[in-house]
C-alpha cells in the first residue's frame, strides 16, 4: 500500500519581512518562550493564592519570573554553547542568535534550579516548594518548545520507512521520525501525570516529592524518547542525551530517597517524644 510522506515546509516565522537578503520577523520558536514565561508566572501567581508558596507578595512574584526567565534562556543557551564548542570556533556570534534555535535543556534545568535556590534564600522561601510549582509550568513549556522544534525543522528523527515520516528539506530528503513531536506528546503525558501526583496526599504531603518525580519521569521518558532522535554524539549504545536522562532520574530518585528517609527521622522522633 503506497502511502504520502509529509514534508515539513514550516515557516519559523509568524510574520516576517526581508531587508537585503536577511529574514527579520517573529519567530515561533521565540513565541513558545514567550508563552512558556506567561505560564510561569500564571502557575506561580496561582500558587501564591492557593497558598503552595508563602511569603511573596507581587514584587517577588514578578522577581521570580524574571529570575526563571533569565535562569532558562542563559543556562539553555550556555548549556548549548557547551555541547557544541566547533561552532563556536568557527563563528563566535553564534552565542548570541539565541532566535535562531539552540537552547539545551539540561542546561536551561540548570539555570531554572540556581534561579529558584536565589529566589528562595533571597525571599526566605522554601526551595522545594519553589520545585513542586516550577515543574507544572516547565512541563508545559517544555512541550511547546517542541512543537516550536518541529516547526524549525530542527532536532530531527532517525531515518525511517513507516508510514508517519516527515521529510525535512533544511536537512536532506530521507523520511524521518518526527522524533519533537514524540517527546512533545511524553512531556504532555508527564504534565497531566504531574496534575493527578499533586492529589496524591502522600506526595503533596512533602515538599519536594513532586518535583523528585518529575525529574524521575522525564528522565525516563526523554531516554525512550531519544531513541528515535538523530543525534550526532554517542557514548556507547546511548546518546549523550540519554546518557543526561538516566543521571536526571538517578538524581530525582535520590532526591526522593532522601525525602523519604528525612520524613522516617522525623517521625521517628516524634514517636520517641510521646
Amino acid at each position: 500500500m503506497t502511502h504520502t510522506i509529509w514534508v515539513d515546509r514550516l515557516s519559523p516565522f509568524l510574520v516576517h519581512v526581508t531587508i537585503h537578503g536577511h529574514e527579520f520577523g517573529i519567530r515561533w520558536y521565540g513565541l513558545a518562550y514567550v508563552l512558556g514565561f506567561v505560564l510561569a508566572y500564571l502557575y506561580f501567581s496561582g500558587a501564591i493564592k492557593r497558598e503552595r508558596i508563602k511569603g511573596l507578595d507581587e514584587n517577588g512574584l514578578y522577581e521570580l519570573t524574571f529570575a526563571v526567565a533569565i535562569g532558562v534562556v542563559l543556562g539553555g543557551r550556555i548549556g548549548f554553547v557547551v555541547q557544541h564548542p566547533h561552532e563556536l570556533l568557527t563563528d563566535p556570534l553564534f552565542v548570541f542568535r539565541v532566535w535562531e534555535g539552540g537552547m539545551a535543556f539540561f542546561g536551561g534545568l540548570a539555570g531554572v534550579l540556581i534561579a529558584l535556590f536565589w529566589v528562595g534564600r533571597t525571599r526566605s522561601l522554601g526551595f522545594l516548594e519553589l520545585n513542586d510549582v516550577a515543574v507544572f509550568p516547565a512541563a508545559l513549556g517544555l512541550a511547546i518548545g517542541r512543537i516550536a522544534n518541529f516547526i524549525n525543522g530542527e532536532l530531527v528523527g532517525k531515518p525511517t520507512h513507516t508510514n508517519f515520516g516527515v521529510i525535512f528539506p533544511n536537512v536532506d530528503n530521507q523520511p524521518r521520525y518526527p522524533s519533537q513531536l514524540f517527546e512533545c506528546a511524553a512531556t504532555f503525558v508527564l504534565f497531566f501525570s504531574l496534575i493527578v501526583l499533586r492529589r496524591v496526599p502522600w506526595i503533596s504531603s512533602r515538599a519536594g516529592r513532586l518535583s523528585s518525580f518529575f525529574l524521575i519521569n522525564y528522565g525516563i521518558l526523554r531516554f525512550f524518547t531519544d531513541f528515535y532522535r538523530d543525534d550526532d554524539t554517542y557514548w556507547g549504545p546511548f546518546s549523550d542525551g540519554q546518557w543526561f536522562s538516566l543521571l536526571i532520574a538517578a538524581i530525582g530518585a535520590v532526591i526522593l530517597l532522601f525525602i523519604a528517609r528525612q520524613s522516617s527521622s522525623a517521625a521517628q522522633l516524634t514517636a520517641s517524644r510521646t
